[in-house]
């Protein structure tokens, strides 16, 4: 007599503890297997003989003549003597034998062979096998099966020719306690058995089970509270939203508690929408392949790309628990390829979103004041009502390290700052509340709302944002409120909610004000009674800038800002905006640019001082460094970002002119001994820091410039009515460093007002090629409109082009073609060294001394032409030259 054959779901103590399978009882006193109790003793159909085997009481029918000694499952029992190439529907068994769960005992086969086996869950379950034997299936070669293997794979899987996409255990003669457990988690799945080199005798034996997702206790593990992002793997999204309450979400590795699948890799998204939240990922169960932590391991990483900084990484078998602030942290799980002994299965954790104040290990709640006029004491009240206390910030702040409601926040003097975020929910209830953002005279206040829920009908509950000063508390009648609602920037009615997210985690585009004075009041009135539930709240950010010191701030972008050379100090500074809490709500590329125009009579300086390493976020989402993606390249002509993908793929710096031309750019690989860059330009200049992937936890790379108005004359639009004179370079300051670059584009127009023939004589000592600089000389077309650059669109039809390396040429202009534009344009590490001089004589066309003097051959005109021409000297950008060079 067989021994009974009894499936216990015991838990083993150490590396077992958390790997777990579906229970399997049927009966469980000395039956044969596990549908056969006994194999004689019962009537055969139709006979009367007891010869027969003896079913177990519960889903077990007889094998009738094909095996008479042995039962199987119901639903199955034609296959008693060959379970090979079927398929196991769990609405069937299920009406058939009243189980979901069954055996699977391969027939003995020689290879090369195979049998495949379709397993059909009915909805709301997963297709889980228990394998417990392996005989002659192939072997383990170190880093995949050959020869035969088992493989659980979804019925519409791809895989490769290595079997990468699903999981296969082989082994030539294994005996697995506990069981081998695999999940297949989506809709149909096959277990495929086969066998490609010659045996004698190959087998398996695995048991079934058809397991309920809702099963909560058992092993029938679903994620909770995330969501699938669509197109992908295995990528889910967990934002603070859905998990409000202990327990509702939790995540594990695929196919949990089972053995998961090779060569994946799942991201978990872990999003907040408030900056005071953290997440907090617990880990109750870790187990990796031992010695394999550059295979199988879990990354956590400060950000939602693979590109943000490390924060954790973990492998092997442990516990964890690990708490960190957001927006964003993005956990990756990897997986190598199956290795025995099987003994492995991922891991799971429960995620909370706690809510902290404390500002010890979280991102700062406000930036110290570091300002040109922090030394003032006093300031001038913008709006009809007493000033608030400007001696100190509130209570609400200075506690908690939270701005709530009540709060006076200073732009300027001792303690006060410059960039912070705002919470009613940081201070006690009250029906009315206001926070009060003070800055210097210069000042301007920006504000972003991130979050706010308004309950009450009808506008009774509402946010203003007001130019000024306001109190509440005072008439407060309807009137009133009207009042200050036609001054209001903004203004919120409710019923109303916004949080920061969408459902899909995406931040919503900022809803954002710009005051136009020094003081900004932020008003709540909200119910007179509140629940957590139901808490009226707002939360946002707010930041200061002085735009005589920062530029004029362009309200309409992210972050933009417009420095005039008379309006501007001489010298100044521009820097990173990384600390810029505004900024909260950002994950894309940051594109942040200053812009510097210089009056007529003014050129402007810009020195790139410091610059940190930058880094690349490639379509493909490798993680590499910006030297693998982008690199600098410095030469005569300005410094170039030099990359195989578009440039906003990598962090930069550039420095670009009023045209668009490219000037100066550095990125990746660029050396530090190159600094400084500078670039002294006689048009407008633009600043552009791009940060490829920004993010509030990783705020991209920090840089320093310099900038200085220069009062000169050298270049501009000039207009020169004299018949003869001489238009010569004149020498600038230089700083002396490897890198930098002399930008002009000058225009000059001669305009003689009667019939003359114009000599133009142009000189250079400099031997520079023409893509440094050059001179052209074009026809003028009439009145021309003046271009972010400051240059007059006059010019028409080329007529020469001087280049440095001529030295001297005198160009003589056809009769009557009495008014030219000259141009200049250079790039060039020299300042361009040149003399023009020009010179006209009277010409009569009726006289005795000869004809009129002919007109250049290639610039022959027609009587009639030559009436409406004129000619323009054009200076043209550097990525035009090589259109003119001759």
């Amino acid at each position: 007599m067989r021994r009974p054959v009894v499936l216990l779901a015991v838990l083993y103590a150490a590396v077992t503890a958390q790997i777990a399978w579906t229970p399997i009882f049927l009966d469980g006193s000395s039956q044969v297997d596990l549908w056969t109790q006994t194999s004689s003793g019962c009537a055969c159909p139709g006979t009367g003989d007891e010869q027969c085997a003896c079913c177990v009481r519960d889903g077990a029918c007889p094998c009738d003549a094909i095996a008479p000694t042995r039962c199987a499952q119901c639903g199955l029992e034609q296959y008693c003597s060959n379970m090979c190439n079927i398929t196991i529907d769990s609405r069937v068994l299920k009406n058939k034998s009243g189980k979901t769960f069954g055996q699977i005992k391969s027939p003995s086969i020689e290879g090369p062979d195979s049998c495949s086996y379709l397993l059909q869950p009915d909805a709301g379950q997963r297709v889980e096998i228990q394998i417990y034997r392996l005989v002659s299936v192939g072997r383990f070669n170190g880093t995949s099966c050959a020869g035969g293997w088992l493989q659980l794979g979804g019925a519409s899987a791809v895989q490769d020719a290595t079997g990468a996409a699903e999981t296969r255990l082989c082994g030539s003669n294994e005996r697995y306690t506990p069981p081998v457990v695999l999940f297949a988690d989506y809709g149909a799945a096959i277990l495929d058995f086969k066998i490609t080199e010659r045996t004698v005798r190959s087998q398996f034996l695995a048991f079934f089970s058809f397991t309920s997702l809702s099963n909560t206790q058992g092993v029938g593990f679903h994620p909770r509270g995330g969501s699938r992002i669509p197109h992908t793997d295995c990528d889910w999204l967990y934002q603070d939203v859905s998990c409000r309450t202990p327990g509702s979400c939790v995540l594990a590795s695929p196919g949990y508690p089972g053995l998961y699948p090779p060569h994946r890799r799942c991201r978990y998204l872990f999003a907040t929408n408030s900056v005071h939240t953290r997440v907090k990922i617990i880990f109750t169960s870790i187990i990796l392949p031992r010695n394999r932590c550059t295979t199988d391991y879990l990354t956590l990483r400060a950000g939602s790309s693979p590109s943000a900084p490390l924060l954790a990484t973990l492998c092997s078998e442990r516990v964890s628990t690990l708490e960190h602030p957001g927006p964003n942290l993005l956990l990756e799980f990897n997986s190598g390829p199956v290795v025995p002994p099987y003994d492995y299965n991922g891991f799971i954790a429960k995620l909370e979103f706690v809510e902290k104040s404390e500002s010890s290990d979280a991102p700062p709640t406000v930036v110290v004041a570091s300002h040109p006029l922090a030394f003032l004491t006093h300031h001038t009240n913008h709006g009809d009502r007493p000033p608030v206390d400007q001696n100190a910030i509130s209570n609400e702040l200075s506690s908690s390290g939270r701005i709530g409601c009540g709060a006076s926040v200073r732009g300027y003097g001792p303690g006060g700052v410059r960039s912070g975020h705002f919470d009613t929910k940081a201070s006690a209830w009250r029906t009315q509340c206001a926070i009060h953002l003070l800055g210097v005279p210069t000042d301007i206040v920006q504000v972003s709302l991130f979050n706010y829920n308004l309950r009450l009908q009808s506008c009774r509950s509402h946010i203003e944002i007001l130019e000024g000063l306001h109190e509440v508390g005072g008439r407060g009648d309807r009137a009133d409120r009207y009042e200050r609602g036609d001054r209001a920037l903004l203004r919120v009615c409710g019923p109303s909610v916004r949080e920061a997210r969408d459902p899909t985690g995406r931040f919503l585009v900022r809803q954002a004000v710009t005051s136009k004075g020094a003081n900004l009041t932020i008003l709540v009135r909200r119910a007179t009674s509140q629940s957590a539930d139901e808490e009226e709240f707002v939360d946002g950010a707010f930041a200061f800038h002085d735009e005589q010191h920062e530029g004029t701030v362009s309200p309409d972008a992210t972050c933009a800002s417009t420095h005039y050379g008379l309006a501007a100090p001489a010298h100044g500074g521009v820097s990173a905006p990384n600390q810029h809490h505004i900024f909260w709500n950002i994950e894309e590329r940051l594109l942040c640019t200053h812009r510097f125009i210089p009056a007529a009579n003014q050129s402007v300086t810009i020195e790139i001082q410091r610059l940190e390493r930058m880094w690349s976020a490639e379509p493909t989402n490798l993680v590499v460094p910006g030297a693998a993606g982008c690199r600098t390249a410095c030469g005569d002509a300005g410094c170039e970002c030099r990359s195989a993908t578009p440039l906003h793929y990598h962090d930069h710096i550039a420095l670009v002119a009023g045209d668009g031309t490219h000037l100066s750019c550095l990125c990746g690989d660029f050396q530090s001994t190159w600094l400084p860059v500078v670039v002294r330009s006689w048009t407008s200049l633009r600043l552009e820091y791009s940060v490829a992937h920004y993010t509030y936890a990783s705020r991209g790379f920090d840089y320093a410039a310099a900038y200085s108005f220069n009062d000169d004359s050298m270049c501009g639009q000039r207009t020169y009515t004299t018949h003869s004179g001489e238009i010569s370079s004149r020498n600038v300051s230089v700083t002396g460093s490897l890198n930098e670059f002399f930008y002009q584009q000058c225009t000059w127009v001669l305009d003689s007002n009667v019939e003359r023939q114009l000599f133009i004589d142009i000189s250079s000592e400099q031997d520079k090629s023409c893509s440094s600089w050059n001179i052209t000389i074009h026809e003028w077309s009439g009145r021309g409109v003046h271009n972010e650059g400051g240059l007059a669109a006059s010019a028409g039809d080329l007529l020469y082009t001087f280049c440095a390396r001529h030295k001297n040429h005198t160009y003589t202009l056809p009769w009557r073609l009495n008014t030219v534009v000259i141009r200049l344009v250079a790039l060039s590490r020299q300042q361009p060294l040149y003399t023009m001089r020009w010179r006209s004589q009277v010409v009569r066309a009726n006289n005795r001394l000869g004809p009129p003097t002919p007109a250049p051959a290639a610039s022959a005109r027609s009587p009639q032409q030559l009436k409406t021409h004129s000619v323009l000297l054009l200076i043209y950008p550097v990525s035009l030259l090589k259109h003119f060079i001759v």
